[in-house]
């Protein structure tokens, strides 16, 4: 975990990261990752799309969070939240932009400081 915490003190790597982890979010739905009919077509069982989806987005708020410790903004979190919510929930995901929206915030805020943070030795505390 301290590697990650390392990767994530530069503005650049917390990029790269963020937008090779939140680009599968953009390409799971058309697979209906976040779809309720996909849901009763399988009978229930969850689908592999699903899980996928969900990891990628827990992910995303991993990184927010370490970032956010490391930058001073324990709230970047929130943002990844709020874009897992619009992504997932059922008439919540008919409003495509609001997690765009939410995921470029991120990255911007995320970005804005980008100084050569060292990681804090107290970021799980």
């Amino acid at each position: 975990m301290d590697e990650l915490r390392r990767l994530l003190g530069k503005g650049n790597n917390f990029l790269a990261l963020y937008l090779a982890v939140m680009l599968p979010t953009y390409i799971l739905p058309y697979m209906g990752s976040n779809s309720l009919l996909a849901g009763v077509a399988t009978l229930g069982a969850t689908a592999p799309q699903f899980l996928l989806h969900l990891v990628c987005l827990i992910a995303l708020c991993v990184f927010a969070q370490l970032r956010g410790k490391i930058i001073g903004k324990d709230w970047l979190v929130a943002l990844p939240i709020g874009a897992g919510v619009f992504d997932m929930v059922p008439l919540l995901n008919w409003i495509p932009l609001v997690p765009t929206a939410l995921h470029v915030v991120a990255l911007v805020v995320g970005m804005k400081d980008d100084g050569d943070y060292p990681p804090p030795e107290d970021t799980f505390s």
